[in-house]
């Protein structure tokens, strides 16, 4: 269950806990939809820039990079201004796009998606 068009990018689900592990490099995104809860799991991470968390986080869509798109760039300007936990370099760049609330940009090695 690691595919983020499987649940529509989480488009209008409910972001409401973000748990950081620096031991396991993982970030960890908590969201919900009605009586659904599910997971998003960020493993391998190097650098993240949370912007804007709200007591209302509503997503639009997370949605994984392509090289070269202008979606990317924007994002290595914003990680740009982040400190690398580690040497390695992850390839791959996730972006938390938002209708409300918190904006996330995740430079990690894959993904994990859980339902609750």
């Amino acid at each position: 269950m690691n595919d983020l068009k499987a649940f529509n990018q989480f488009h209008d689900w409910y972001l409401d806990t973000i748990h950081v592990t620096k031991e396991s490099e993982t970030l960890m995104l908590c969201l919900y939809l009605q009586e659904r809860r599910a997971s998003v799991l960020f493993v391998g991470i190097n650098r993240c820039a949370v912007q804007d968390f709200s007591l209302q986080n509503i997503v639009y869509r997370i949605e994984v990079l392509t090289h070269g798109t202008s979606h990317y760039e924007k994002a290595q300007q914003i990680l740009a201004k982040t400190q690398r936990w580690a040497d390695n370099q992850p390839g791959n760049i996730a972006r938390l796009f938002s209708t409300c609330g918190a904006e996330i940009v995740v430079e990690f090695d894959s993904i994990e998606i859980a339902l609750e």
